[in-house]
Order: structure tokens, then sequence, then C-alpha cells
């Protein structure tokens, strides 16, 4: 490993969790974009300037105990999860076995973190979450070095676009509400970005995860899809790019 390489792995890492924390304003404020977008933060509250010392990813939030300093509001829950999101995407790009796939894993952890901290509050797929992540998934095809991989890729996406799609379908002529057409696109995309072998587990988790807590918790309502859909992608993702390529 190069020092360049390593010095951009270092600032990935040290990033993270900032770049997390901006994911998380911007998942809050959709569909409208925050004020301001650049310069000092503000309480969105109450609109009074945030020092820097309480704008410390996770440290801040621990230290308030979830509480704005200004007018003692609750921190919105997408904030820490936005910004332990950024510190989990900090620590795979140190850990990827290349740069490009530091970078890479890097933008769609975070890209994923945006689409589910918008469907956790929203119940809603963001149009430029999927665009970034169909763009990252282009990537990844353009990447692989052999066609049938290429090919395979495809195949996945559409096959679990078609799938998604049956089952959208079929819960909307049963007269419950249910999947929508951004879970059908956001399916057919991660299907391309993880490739065939992840991609049944992936969904299969994705189902299964909510399914479990709500036994557990006895309550049982509407799930964020595309939320469980991220988080299981994320996690195989990051799994498999410490793997080594098949051969």
């Amino acid at each position: 490993m190069t020092a360049v390489d390593l010095a951009a792995r270092v600032f990935l890492l040290l990033s993270g969790p900032f770049v997390g924390d901006f994911v998380a304003t911007l998942a809050s404020a959709w569909p409208r974009a925050p004020r301001p977008i650049l310069g000092r933060s503000r309480c969105a509250r109450c609109s009074a300037p945030i020092a820097p010392a309480r704008a410390i990813p996770l440290v801040s939030w621990a230290l308030q105990r979830g509480r704005r300093g200004c007018c003692d509001g609750r921190i919105p829950i997408v904030y820490p999860l936005g910004e332990a999101a950024g510190l989990a995407a900090g620590v795979a790009a140190l850990l990827a076995p290349s740069l490009g796939a530091a970078v890479w894993l890097y933008a769609a952890l975070m890209t994923l973190a945006y689409v589910a901290l918008v469907d956790l509050r929203r119940f809603s797929i963001p149009t430029w979450g999927l665009a970034a992540l169909a763009t990252l998934a282009v990537i990844a095809v353009i990447a692989e070095p052999r066609m049938d991989e290429k090919l395979a890729r495809l195949a996945t996406g559409a096959v679990l676009a078609l799938v998604f799609e049956l089952l959208r379908r079929l819960v909307r002529r049963g007269g419950r509400a249910g999947l929508g057409e951004g879970d059908v696109m956001l399916a057919g995309i991660l299907g391309v970005a993880v490739n065939w072998r992840l991609a049944a587990p992936m969904v299969f988790v994705a189902a299964l995860a909510p399914l479990a807590i709500q036994f557990a918790r006895r309550k049982f309502g509407p799930t964020p899809l595309g939320l469980w859909l991220s988080i299981s992608t994320a996690v195989f993702l990051a799994a498999a790019t410490f793997q080594p390529a098949p051969q």
C-alpha cells in the first residue's frame, strides 16, 4: 500500500462521520433541500447557529443525550444513524482490497444510508438516491472483467425488478398498501450492484429482519422495505469486498 493510497483511505475514514451527518441532513429535509446546504450549521427547530464543539458526529449527540443544545429539542434519530453509517463506510473503505474498491464502496454505502434514512422517515425512495445507485451499478458492471459476470449482473437486476413488480401488483390487487415503484427500481438496481450470488440472501435478509423484529416486539405494521434492502445490501457488499474474486 502506497503512502497516497493510505492517505486517501484515512481521509475517507475520518470524513465518514461528517459526510454521514450531511447525508442525514439531506434525508431529514427530503423532499426539500436543507437550508443552508453549505455554510455554518443551524438548528432546524429554532434556526440558532450550531457551535463547532456541538457538531462533532456521535460524540456531541452522546454528550448532549440526544437533545439540542440551543432549544433542548430532541435531535432526530436519523443524525446519529447517519453518522454511524458514515463511520462504518469509512472503516470499510480503510479495509477494502484496493483504492478503487474503497472509493466505490464508500460511495455506495453513503448512498444506501441516504436511501435508508429517507425511507425510514417518509416511506418513500428518493429519486436522487436511485440515480446515484444506478450510476454506481453501471460502474460496477463496467469494472467487471468477465463478460459472463457482466451479463449475470444485468440479468439479476432484471429478475429482481420483475419479481418485485409482480409482488407490487399482487399486493395492490389485494387492496393493501405495500410495495411502491421506488422499491421495484431499488431492487433492480441493487441486483446489478451485488451480482447474482448475493441477490437471494440479500432479499431474504431484507424480508426476514423486519418480520423478526415485529414478532419480537409483538407490534405489526407497515415496514419501509427500502430501509431493509439498503441495510442488507450494505452488509453483503461490505462482506463481499473483502472476499477473493472467484476464479
